[in-house]
């Protein structure tokens, strides 16, 4: 597979689910809005610093404006992480080798971006019809995953395209623990009940397993297992580098060693961070450091498979 190929894979995978993050977490903040009492203190800027390069007084300016954000997040084109922007580039990824995706496939991401375009977040705002075009957005996104599930070969394109899916899940994740624990003070032990986590759980699809699995114990105890240590939940930390690991490991029968191992070694060192560690060694780290050095290491092994498989320097 040439190089442009299986980089237009990868990032074709990655930037549906940064949408899909991105949607997720609009929805439910768009809700969460609605609800609002005057002794809370929501706003929109845990959304704004994970999917923006807004500075602080950006962020400020719009932080209390949920049809603000929306419109510049859903449909800004200046806003690089923008949902026209995030779609647009998905289906120039797609178009650029369609001989590679299945015609349901291309049809669907082709639909989704030709959705976008059409859309009139501002209309919509005016009619209050928020909710209606966040469920479209998001029900696109998952219509194109299963489409992608049900329909392409496991061949090396389908691995490039889970890798893609799964660093950007995997940082993602830890970017929402960072800024929720940010705001009590990274205190593992603070006694927040259910209803403080729910929005973050809701975020992640996370919420009903949550309450299905965890009956006792600290909150925030539980939150980071399910997010970080749970190997049921999808979006967890460790099911996002065990998926990668075994993705990656499809390629090593066909790729010299010399450029195999670094990958591979980068890669066990962020699995085994994460496989090997409890609620006691992340508290003894600090959770910023551990989170930390989750982001770095995605990143980094993201950087090598680049430099081995799509010829970056």
């Amino acid at each position: 597979m040439l190089s442009r190929i299986a980089d237009s894979l990868f990032w074709l995978s990655r930037y549906v689910e940064r949408a899909d993050g991105l949607l997720r977490m609009l929805r439910v903040n768009f809700i969460t809005s609605l609800d609002k009492t005057s002794g809370t203190d929501f706003n929109w800027r845990p959304v704004l610093t994970i999917f923006t390069t807004l500075n602080n007084e950006e962020i400020d300016r719009i932080a209390n404006d949920a049809n603000a954000v929306l419109q510049f997040m859903i449909a800004d084109p200046k806003n690089e992480n923008s949902i026209r922007v995030i779609v647009t580039r998905a289906r120039e990824n797609a178009r650029g080798m369609q001989d590679h995706l299945t015609k349901e496939a291309w049809e669907s991401i082709n639909e989704f971006y030709h959705l976008v375009q059409s859309m009139d977040v501002a209309q919509a705002i005016r009619e209050d019809r928020q909710i209606t075009v966040l469920s479209d957005l998001i029900h696109r996104c998952a219509h194109f995953i299963g489409v992608l599930t049900v329909t392409m070969p496991r061949n090396h394109g389908w691995h490039f395209m889970n890798m893609g899916k799964y660093i950007e899940r995997t940082v993602q994740t830890a970017d929402l623990l960072d800024l929720k624990f940010r705001d009590l003070s990274y205190d593992l032990n603070n006694p927040a009940d259910v209803p403080y986590w729910r929005n973050l759980l809701l975020s992640v699809a996370g919420y009903e397993l949550y309450l299905k699995t965890y009956r006792t114990g600290v909150q925030s105890h539980n939150v980071i297992d399910l997010l970080v240590l749970n190997m049921q939940f999808p979006r967890s930390v460790l099911y996002s580098t065990s998926r990668l690991y075994d993705e990656l490991d499809t390629f090593k029968p066909e790729i010299p060693a010399a450029q195999f191992s670094p990958m591979e070694k980068a890669l066990g060192r962020l699995k085994s961070r994460v496989e090997f560690s409890d609620i006691s060694s992340i508290s003894t780290m600090g959770l910023p450091a551990f989170l930390s050095d989750i982001r770095n290491d995605t990143l980094r092994f993201s950087n090598l498979l680049s430099q081995v498989f799509f010829a970056y320097v």
